[in-house]
């Protein structure tokens, strides 16, 4: 607060609300005795999501760029780069800033990563069986991935002789070469961390799909409404 120039009255009025704090923990015997809270900030208290906002707003002001680059919405971060390279590297800053900080990126195995634009379209809707790696129709000379569970051309394959001595244990290249965290991580999470790349995901309740239509959208809006129904 003092770093966004909050006056000094304000800034004494909330840490007089975090001093000396306490809680107890309510269980079906009752009550625990009550213990100091020193982490965090008050659950359910009105103010807690200005305090959070402010403290992002702080801590990331110095490493964060404009829009539309980046969308931080409270605690769910989108980064947008135009090559892969950039990506890492931004995902990198991300995660070693706010390290540094006292703060961590929660389980980045959950980030994903969505290749977005033009070029996407006719790969994703060139024919109704598209090979995971080049867009095109697959024929009966094509195998299907263990993991994506996509087929690919024999072609695109990089296999040499016969297909069915490896069709239980194949691997197509989306999957094999995912996009890498190259970047230093702490010792608690250990390796650098395998981002999936997706055809669509949900941000903040709304699904985004690689092509940029609202198909999907739309379809999910309509399954929730049925489901309230």
């Amino acid at each position: 607060m003092h770093k966004l120039g909050v006056e000094e009255w304000l800034v004494s009025a909330v840490m007089s609300m975090y001093t000396g704090a306490k809680t107890v923990a309510r269980t079906f015997y009752g009550n625990s005795s009550g213990f100091e809270v020193k982490v965090g900030m008050h659950q359910g208290s009105a103010l807690s999501p200005l305090l959070f906002v402010i403290v992002m707003k702080a801590t990331s002001r110095e490493f964060r760029v404009a829009l539309p680059w980046e969308l931080l919405y409270a605690d769910d971060l989108v980064v947008i780069a135009k090559t892969e390279e950039d990506l890492i590297t931004r995902l990198n800053e991300w995660k070693n800033n706010v390290e540094n900080r006292d703060m961590r990126v929660n389980n980045m195995n959950k980030t994903k990563v969505m290749i977005s634009g033009e070029r996407q379209k006719p790969v994703q809707k060139a024919a109704r069986w598209p090979c995971s790696v080049c867009g095109r129709g697959v024929s009966s000379n094509s195998i299907q991935c263990t993991s994506c569970h996509k087929w690919v051309h024999k072609k695109c394959s990089c296999i040499n002789g016969s297909m069915y001595k490896v069709m239980r244990s194949f691997i197509c290249r989306g999957c094999s070469n995912p996009v890498i965290s190259t970047g230093h991580t702490s010792a608690d999470n250990g390796a650098s961390a395998n981002l999936e790349v997706v055809d669509m995901f949900c941000y903040l309740g709304d699904m985004l799909s690689v092509d940029g239509d609202a198909d999907a959208a739309v379809e999910a809006r309509i399954r929730i409404g049925w489901n309230k129904l």
